[in-house]
C-alpha cells in the first residue's frame, strides 16, 4: 500500500454493485469526522491492495484500518459499525452471531447482489462530495 494512505482507513467496495454504492453513501453520511476513504476495487490502487494482501478471489467490502489485517465479509461490516459507533440492530446481529453463520448470509448477499439489487454498467464513482476521500 502506498504510503501516503498506510494511516488511513479504508472502505474497498466493489464499484460495480448497487449495493455497495448504497453502504459507501450510508458510511459516508455517518461518518462525521471524514475519516474513511473509499477505494473501488476495480481501480488502480484497489487492485494493488488486493495483489498485496492476496484477495485475489474477494470481490466485495473490504475494511481496512491502520495496524490491522483487512477485514473480509461480516466481519467488515462489523467493524465498519464499531468504527462509525452504529449502534443498531445489524451491529447487534453481527456482535452476536458465530461469525461461520454471518459469513454465510454475507456471502449468499454477495453472490446474488447483482441480481437483487442490480449493477452499474462502468464502475462508478460516488458524489462529487466525497471526490477527496476516492481513492482510485
Amino acid at each position: 500500500m502506498s504510503n501516503k494512505y498506510i494511516n488511513k482507513s479504508i472502505i474497498f467496495y466493489d464499484g460495480y454493485c448497487l449495493l455497495c454504492h448504497y453502504w459507501v453513501r450510508y458510511a459516508i453520511k455517518k461518518d462525521s469526522k471524514n475519516k474513511l476513504y473509499f477505494s473501488p476495487i476495480q481501480g488502480k490502487f484497489g487492485q494493488k491492495f488486493i495483489k498485496e494482501n492476496d484477495l485475489s478471489t474477494h470481490d466485495s467490502v473490504i475494511l481496512y484500518l491502520p495496524n490491522h489485517k483487512p477485514f473480509l465479509y461480516s466481519k467488515a461490516v462489523y467493524e465498519l459499525h464499531k468504527f462509525l459507533k452504529l449502534n443498531n440492530l445489524l451491529f447487534y446481529l453481527l456482535k452476536y452471531t458465530p461469525s461461520i453463520v454471518a459469513d454465510f448470509f454475507y456471502k449468499l448477499i454477495a453472490r446474488i447482489r447483482y441480481t437483487v439489487f442490480g449493477k452499474y454498467n462502468e464502475c462508478r464513482i460516488p458524489d462529487m462530495e466525497i471526490k477527496s476521500r476516492i481513492i482510485l
